[in-house]
């Protein structure tokens, strides 16, 4: 399952400060989500957090459980990404059976993985691409961004890129935003599908041939992969399109 909401945190019982960590707590009003625990990824001032969350339908109560975090945050608009779902809520007797739930819970959620994938070419790096790493980054464990060769985009593009793939390749890594940074396989393109096993592909939003043919490779493949395409941002001004015209009438 995956699905974003955004909502102002609200003061609750705070019981679960009394017992281990600390909880972010929204209303939600809405039948779209189901009484579970989920595993989830929580935004707090554009940084993200790896919490678990519970949503209780008789009080219309989302709960974030917070992992090593401490700041007062009341108020404050959060977004939580729902990434899959750990277990089914459960009426609870005793307190030593809550904690041993939460203890299972969390080893559930650090031994499961999200890795996402992002290709690209990235060359002359501007705002758009940071916010496309961004934005893929809220569905993430683990971000790895995999990046077109020279020879693929004279290839796909019928022209060579401004910078070649070892100077794309540094400005990425200069983002710090991506967790690994690695060159595509050009004789094997979806090999890393493979070695990394992502539960998420992040493309952006007019990335049409790549995303038919991925598409295609995973339905074939009987892979369990959701592909995201990542709304465009600002396109009239950060479009590599525009800001490279810009760039080579500048030189």
């Amino acid at each position: 399952m995956l699905k974003i909401i955004k909502w102002k945190v609200i003061k609750w019982k705070q019981l679960w400060r009394t017992i281990w960590f600390n909880t972010a707590n929204i209303e939600y009003f809405w039948d779209d989500i189901e009484d579970w625990v989920y595993k989830i990824n929580i935004i707090v001032e554009k940084k993200v957090y790896h919490w678990a969350g519970s949503f209780r339908k008789n009080i219309n109560i989302f709960e974030s459980h917070i992992f090593d975090f401490n700041k007062d945050i009341y108020g404050k608009k959060i977004e939580i990404v729902i990434l899959e779902k750990i277990r089914e809520n459960q009426k609870i007797e005793k307190l030593e059976q809550l904690k041993n739930l939460i203890k299972n819970d969390i080893e559930k959620i650090k031994s499961s993985k999200n890795n996402v994938l992002t290709f690209w070419t990235f060359d002359l790096v501007h705002e758009w691409h940071k916010y496309f790493l961004n934005q893929s980054k809220k569905y993430w464990d683990k971000l790895i961004t995999i990046l077109a060769t020279d020879n693929n985009i004279k290839k796909f593009k019928w022209k060579k890129p401004y910078f070649d793939k070892k100077e794309r390749i540094k400005h990425i890594k200069e983002l710090n935003i991506s967790d690994i940074v690695i060159w595509w396989d050009e004789n094997n393109p979806l090999k890393w599908l493979n070695i990394y096993l992502p539960k998420i592909i992040c493309l952006w939003y007019d990335q049409i041939w790549f995303s038919e043919n991925l598409k295609k490779h995973i339905k074939e493949n009987n892979l369990d992969i959701k592909i995201i395409k990542i709304k465009s941002y600002k396109k009239e001004i950060f479009k590599s399109s525009i800001i490279k015209k810009g760039y080579y009438q500048l030189k």
